[in-house]
């Protein structure tokens, strides 16, 4: 007599889900210290990475929201460049039903989270590149269309 079989449910990990995929090099020099951040979009509880030791890579997964509610993978971060003081910012869009795009900056005070959202919004694309205070930033997405595309961001002295 055959046994009925075991309903079992998956659960669906980051990588089944969508999301953005994030790689943080830093050959700035210095230590790099996260200052400060802000999900727009997507799981407020992701663990981004405190510290970028100098040479070294992070990489790390930001899943999107819930579906219903139509959200995607929004977030920015901000490294405070130690040593120097200069804050460097990496932001990256990957909405649903819209197209991906990244943009960073480095700045030289307090950050505003609102203006921003709005240089994201208006000026960001497929890739993004700065040089301010001695440095140059560039940010990159390697596919706009993709769901769950990957960014990657590196900072370094300039020139």
């Amino acid at each position: 007599m055959a046994q009925p079989m075991a309903h079992t449910e998956e659960v669906a990990t980051p990588q089944d889900q969508k999301h953005t995929k994030v790689n943080i090099r830093n050959n700035s020099k210095h230590e790099l210290s996260l200052a400060s951040r802000k999900v727009w979009e997507g799981d407020q509880d992701t663990p981004f990475p405190g510290k970028i030791l100098d040479g070294d890579v992070s990489e790390f997964t930001h899943s999107a929201g819930l579906e219903e509610l139509k959200e995607g993978s929004v977030a920015g971060l901000a490294y405070k460049i130690l040593d120097d003081g200069e804050t460097w910012v990496v932001t990256w869009s990957n909405p649903r039903g819209q197209d991906s795009q990244v943009y960073n900056d480095i700045v030289d005070g307090g950050i505003d989270w609102d203006q921003i959202k709005k240089e994201l919004d208006n000026r960001g694309g497929p890739s993004h590149e700065v040089v301010r205070f001695g440095y140059r930033a560039r940010i990159v997405v390697d596919s706009i269309k993709a769901l769950s595309p990957t960014v990657t961001a590196y900072v370094e002295p300039w020139p």
